[in-house]
């Protein structure tokens, strides 16, 4: 009796779970959604270091915005610049922005006093290359480029934020380009030097002119690059024997050659001509086959400072797309991106590569320039 019992309950649970199990299906229509291809299995772990860094770097924006203020040491963002960049950065952060303007060597200085007696004022450092890496190697800056956001971003750059400094002490903000420039009341454009050693043609002869590389930086860029890049030591020597015209700066070269004393400039900034050229002055700039020389004017947080989310949050947005079209658009010039539009006057503009110095390349060929060619060959 129990034996068929058991019989007959185990038929009946055999029974339904033949009921419970799943037919076969057709198969099931394609989503209206491709789904992504699975990522390799070296990929995964970037998903949550991507998440990982959205939600500090939303930290930072959040703690900057309770901060409430930032102040800068700036060289460049003078004037209607510096009030623009103020107004823009506080609409976009509702952070109040100060500028204090002066030169790098004299920030230099006032920031080591800072550090010493505990009262650090400024956020931020702008300036030349040689002043933040002099900021830099005393100790004064905070290694944060790396960290920011903007700098993730591919494809996007006409100067890659580190190279031009690796360990990100400091960024580049705006780019300096430094061509030839005519003036074209003089030269007739199918006259214009196409190419650098075109420089050394003889009918260039006491017709150039240059800042002086003694008391000039921007003279030093120049030939300290040619000298390793672009000329041999005999085209060097031939361009210093072109007799040029020696200034005291660029202002005075600018106005040297709108003027007509001279009918060529071998190097000017783009930013000292582009109000010049925006006035109506007759120069224009040269793009040169081997490329023209650039260099950066560059922008670092300081160390121990009063908002340095603030400042972090200031560095990323410079170098946003949102940042460097402000910057241009005020300034009049182009960008260290090659997503956003150049606002350089057209007879102040450059086309082709850039020839990029970099604060070690800079020290390493001015100081061979200096020492192989401008005492022996130019007698500087």
């Amino acid at each position: 009796m129990r034996r068929s019992v058991l019989i007959t309950l185990v038929a009946a649970i055999m029974v339904i779970l033949a009921a419970c199990r799943p037919q076969s299906a057709p198969p099931a229509p394609a989503p209206l959604t491709q789904p992504a291809a699975p990522a390799p299995a070296t990929a995964a772990p970037s998903l949550p270091s991507a998440s990982t860094q959205d939600a500090a770097w939303a930290k930072v924006v959040e703690a900057a915005r309770k901060e409430g203020a930032l102040t800068i040491y700036s060289y460049s963002w003078v004037g209607d610049a510096g009030v623009g960049v103020t107004k823009a950065f506080a609409d976009a952060y509702g952070i109040k922005l100060q500028i204090i303007t002066g030169r790098g060597a004299e920030f230099v200085e006032r920031m080591k006093t800072e550090q010493r007696i505990g009262q650090v004022t400024g956020d931020v450092m702008e300036g030349a290359t040689t002043h933040l890496g002099i900021a830099k190697a005393s100790g004064l800056l905070a290694p944060v480029g790396a960290e920011l956001p903007a700098i993730k971003e591919k494809g996007v750059w006409n100067i890659e934020p580190l190279f031009v400094d690796p360990e990100g002490y400091f960024v580049p903000v705006i780019p300096i380009l430094g061509p030839p420039f005519v003036n074209t009341r003089l030269v007739k454009p199918e006259d214009e030097p196409k190419s650098w050693r075109e420089l050394l043609d003889p009918k260039w002869k006491s017709k150039t002119m240059l800042q002086d590389p003694v008391v000039s930086t921007g003279a030093y860029r120049l030939l300290g690059y040619v000298s390793h890049k672009v000329f041999d030591e005999e085209a060097l020597r031939r361009l210093g024997e072109q007799d040029p015209r020696y200034s005291t700066g660029i202002q005075q070269e600018v106005q040297f050659l709108a003027r007509g004393e001279r009918p060529l400039s071998i190097l000017i900034g783009v930013p000292d001509a582009a109000s010049s050229v925006a006035e109506g002055a007759p120069i224009k700039a040269l793009s040169m086959k081997e490329g023209v020389v650039a260099w950066e004017i560059v922008a670092g947080a300081v160390k121990n400072s009063t908002h340095p989310n603030a400042a972090r949050l200031f560095l990323n947005w410079m170098l946003s797309k949102e940042g460097q079209t402000v910057n241009g658009r005020l300034k009049a010039i182009s960008s260290i991106r090659s997503d956003v539009a150049d606002f350089t006057p057209p007879p102040a503009r450059v086309t082709g590569k850039l020839l990029v110095l970099t604060p070690a390349m800079l020290d390493e060929q001015t100081k061979a320039f200096g020492d192989k060619y401008l005492a022996k060959l130019w007698k500087r």
